[in-house]
């Protein structure tokens, strides 16, 4: 996997990218809470929180995401977890464009951590948008204590992994993020 940094923008080329620069938007990813994230895999500590459901029905948060994705981190040995029950508002509407989307919610999130800080060095938040009855897209954000985006996915029927899964219900979200996830993260120093 490669990663490049231009004019602020994280491209991470490979079989999964993370970030992507579609339609020309800049992502606020901060270079040093990226370094850090990326540099304090398996030392450091994070705060999961309940994915943030968007759906023509109504909003919903999903804590068994929050368990499984927290489980994931504890279990490559990636962080130490804490689980959140908050219900971290996102109140963007939904958008055709998807990189608009990311970076509105991204700082609504980093807003929210600012607000309500996290005991641990990161945080993350889970977002699933259900076009009608099935997923369309899938976020996440990782945000340091200090809410700094650090990490962003982004993914969609455009990505392999998203594509090889087709989820159908949140929980295939989930696994679509945690699929991800174990692709492209690895405890600082080791490349497996």
């Amino acid at each position: 996997m490669i990663i490049r940094q231009l004019s602020g923008i994280v491209v991470v080329l490979g079989i999964t990218p993370m970030l992507v620069t579609a339609s020309g938007c800049q992502f606020p990813v901060d270079r040093v809470a990226k370094e850090a994230f990326w540099g304090s895999l398996g030392e450091t500590s994070i705060t999961v929180f309940p994915a943030f459901v968007r759906s023509g029905k109504g909003d919903s948060y999903d804590r068994s995401a929050a368990e499984r994705i927290g489980a994931f981190f504890a279990d490559k040995n990636l962080a130490e977890v804490s689980l959140s029950d908050a219900q971290v508002p996102i109140t963007g509407s939904w958008h055709y464009s998807q990189p608009r989307m990311l970076q509105e919610s991204a700082e609504a999130f980093a807003e929210y951590v600012k607000g309500h800080p996290v005991a641990t060095e990161f945080a993350l938040l889970p977002e699933y948008m259900m076009g009608g009855s099935r997923p369309g897209r899938i976020h996440c954000y990782v945000v340091d204590a200090d809410s700094r985006l650090a990490y962003v996915v982004l993914q969609n029927s455009k990505w392999p992994i998203f594509a090889e899964v087709k989820p159908k219900s949140v929980d295939d979200c989930t696994e679509v993020l945690i699929r991800v996830l174990e692709d492209g993260l690895r405890p600082a120093g080791k490349d497996e």
